[in-house]
């Protein structure tokens, strides 16, 4: 007897940006965005294809995680005549921490002021580059938040809803799961989760070994609605009887759909609230034991489990 997810949520309840909020943490959160290089028409003169116009550039630094938000905006390099002077050298290129594995390089357009990807420097070392790139071959537009942390926030906010899930023994936004048992109870089924919208298919395991699905037309369900539901209920319609199952374990596959629905407005206020609870203590205390810490720590009234009580199911 068991139950195991098959079709995850595909969302979450809460979003990066109410995470970083909530933990009070800007856009710039995570690897410093880096300096400005210093620019300046190529040495000696050289046509190119930048095109004639003044430029601006500025850098990323990536990491394993993530992308920074531009950096510090260059100095002006203006082309006069790109057949010429079409060529422009950057030096001075900003080197990162040991996290930064490359850098990415945006330049506006003759003119411009929105910054789109020039190249990616593949390193965390090289100083020095030369642009020879007409407008036209420019491409991605320069990020404006910080994503360099994310993956590890991210995995908080799904370590938080699991927790609220388990603690409320719910789902809270649209998934599928498996329950499994070794044979049909001899009274009603009661699904051990609640916030069951749909029941799919209940399938099993016949004398013969064959596995078959138990028409809906012989079974009745109960789906209680409503943010604080308890569990659904399965028993056999009338004048109908439980199949009789092979003995074996995990004869019996009751598949069924649960959650408050597809988007994260379905999920009540004072659910979310508790998921930043507890996302902010554990961000704050990244390890099981704190040691040296002088005094004891206070638990404030109403918090994660007054927040969530209301929903547990029964």
């Amino acid at each position: 007897m068991g139950l195991s997810l098959v079709t995850p949520p595909t969302i979450e309840p809460l979003t990066i940006a109410e995470v970083k909020s909530h933990l009070r943490l800007d856009d710039a959160f995570g690897e410093p965005a880096p300096g400005a290089p210093t620019v300046a028409l190529a040495s000696p003169a050289i046509a190119g294809n930048v095109d004639n116009g003044a430029h601006r550039y500025r850098v990323t630094f990536v990491t394993a995680d993530g992308e920074t938000d531009g950096g510090a905006i260059s100095s002006a390099v203006t082309v006069v005549d790109k057949a010429v002077n079409g060529k422009v050298a950057l030096s001075a290129m900003p080197l990162g921490g040991s996290a930064v594995t490359a850098r990415k390089v945006y330049r506006t357009e003759a003119a411009g002021t929105s910054y789109k990807l020039l190249t990616t420097l593949a390193d965390n070392t090289t100083t020095v580059y030369t642009d020879n790139t007409a407008d036209s071959g420019l491409g991605a537009s320069l990020p404006t938040t910080n994503t360099t942390e994310d993956p590890y926030l991210i995995a908080l906010r799904a370590a938080a809803r699991e927790y609220v899930e388990s603690f409320c023994r719910r789902a809270l936004l649209t998934q599928t799961w498996d329950w499994t048992l070794d044979a049909f109870p001899c009274g009603v089924l009661e699904i051990p989760v609640a916030g069951v919208s749909s029941v799919t298919s209940i399938t099993y395991t016949d004398t013969a070994g064959s596995s078959q699905t138990w028409s809906s037309a012989y079974y009745q369900t109960d789906l209680p609605t409503g943010p604080k539901s308890q569990r659904a209920r399965i028993a056999p319609a009338y004048a109908q009887y439980y199949p009789v199952t092979r003995a074996q374990m995990n004869a019996v596959t009751v598949r069924f759909v649960a959650g408050y629905g597809a988007a994260a407005s379905s999920v009540p206020d004072s659910i979310k609230a508790g998921m930043k609870l507890v996302i902010g203590h554990w961000y704050l205390n990244r390890e099981r034991v704190i040691v040296g810490v002088g005094t004891s720590a206070v638990v404030v009234p109403e918090t994660v489990e007054a927040l969530l009580w209301p929903y547990r199911a029964f």
